[in-house]
């Protein structure tokens, strides 16, 4: 990979995405195939004043000599020092980097088949690891964090089949710094302008007080209500003590919590996206009633997918949606990156599972119980779900201005082009 390119990208997930402070610890969660990237982030967290830099590194083959070898047990309780790292962060109120990008994409798809019971502990396990910073740290809005691609071979080798290993890195390395303009020395100023965009449009939508969308497209019919309190976000956030900070690199996206309870219709996904079991999903079609998946069907993964669904209750229903036009870089590159980061920043989506209380007004101060009688999702999985196209038109059915429509076959309506 580009030495420059490397270590620019790493100087802006410290700055731009988790916005270190002077003195304070930050924490990086990542693999073993990350350990390159890992080490330019502390440098460049270092040099910024850090007040410690903490790490949690993950070994996937370890992990699944564990889930074929162990015993049961300690499948269940293999992750509960990585859960205390976790609260660490939250009492420290640290700043946290997570690095994504599977040197090993198929392993946990085939553990699934031939380890099923010991492989649905280890992924039970894992949902609940960052349980407390979730809720504490995301939610009450106590810690910066930000999550980011990290390129490696294995998943290389994934969105460029049958190209040799070192080429297919370089490939995929140069998109990922492109998207995050670590490819250019005016990377910042590219940065703080795509930040301004999207807040310009989360201020845009958030004056329409949208009470319900309409999502039409091919096989999608689609209603979702919110809440009289949703807010919109996107772009850079705010810690509860005032810390920026940007919870994806990159970004494109403009999103909110919907009403768990008031989603209705049908809706069709229009990319594959693998879960975190693993499971590769491919041609997915929903339906929904009074908020609740109710049916399902899938070209691929469908078995995977339902067992997935069923870890809690709060997986069938809704905790996002988010607004994501076809002219954004990621997806104008037409590339599937097996990558939910980079697959959500190119498509519309909703999510299944966890919401986020932050996209609620004052939700950060809310008890669980104030925030459930929203309709605020609970669950331990957030699994993003690619619905938009260039046949896909979002509709602001129920706001301050009536009838107005978001997103028109694919593209920003135009007061949403150059919002500012």
């Amino acid at each position: 990979m580009n030495e420059k390119h490397l270590q620019r990208y790493a100087e802006i997930l410290v700055e731009h995405g988790a916005g270190l402070r002077a003195g304070q610890t930050l924490f990086i969660h990542a693999e073993t195939a990350h350990r390159e990237l890992v080490r330019r982030i502390a440098e460049a967290a270092y040099d910024r004043d850090a007040g410690l830099v903490r790490f949690w590194i993950n070994d996937p083959l370890l992990q699944g000599q564990l889930i074929r070898r162990g015993r049961l047990e300690d499948v269940e309780l293999s992750r509960a020092r990585e859960q205390q790292w976790y609260d660490d962060v939250v009492r420290a109120r640290g700043a946290v980097v997570s690095l994504r990008g599977d040197e090993y994409p198929d392993l946990q798809q085939e553990l699934a088949k031939t380890h099923p019971e010991q492989h649905a502990a280890f992924t039970r396990a894992t949902t609940a690891v960052p349980r407390v910073f979730h809720l504490h740290g995301i939610n009450r809005g106590l810690c910066p964090w930000v999550v980011a691609g990290a390129p490696c071979v294995g998943w290389a080798k994934q969105v460029f089949p049958g190209v040799d290993g070192d080429l297919a890195l370089d490939r995929l390395a140069e998109l990922v710094f492109g998207f995050t303009h670590a490819d250019r020395d005016d990377a910042v100023e590219l940065a703080a302008a795509k930040d301004r965009l999207l807040h310009a449009r989360r201020r845009e939508l958030d004056a329409l007080a949208i009470r319900e969308l309409h999502v039409v497209g091919p096989g999608t019919d689609l209603r979702l209500g919110l809440s009289a309190k949703a807010r919109w976000l996107g772009g850079s956030k705010q810690t509860a003590a005032g810390q920026t900070f940007n919870a994806n690199v990159p970004s494109e996206e403009n999103f909110t919590t919907p009403d768990r309870r008031a989603t209705a219709g049908r809706v069709r996904a229009t990319m594959p996206f693998r879960l975190k079991n693993g499971v590769l999903v491919k041609d997915l079609e929903m339906t929904f009633e009074n908020g609740r998946l109710t049916w399902f069907d899938a070209g691929e993964g469908k078995e995977g997918f339902g067992r997935w669904i069923d870890l809690d209750e709060g997986a069938r229903h809704l905790g996002e949606i988010a607004l994501v036009a076809q002219d954004s870089p990621i997806a104008a590159s037409g590339i599937f990156f097996e990558h939910t980061l980079f697959d959500e920043n190119a498509s519309a989506h909703l999510a299944l599972g966890k919401a986020y209380a932050t996209a609620l007004a004052g939700g950060e101060a809310m008890t669980g119980g104030e925030l459930a009688a929203l309709g605020v999702n609970e669950s331990a999985i957030h699994t993003d779900i690619m619905f938009g196209s260039s046949e896909v038109t979002i509709v602001a059915t129920r706001s301050v201005e009536g009838e107005v429509v978001l997103i028109e076959n694919g593209r920003w309506t135009e007061r949403f082009l150059e919002a500012g």
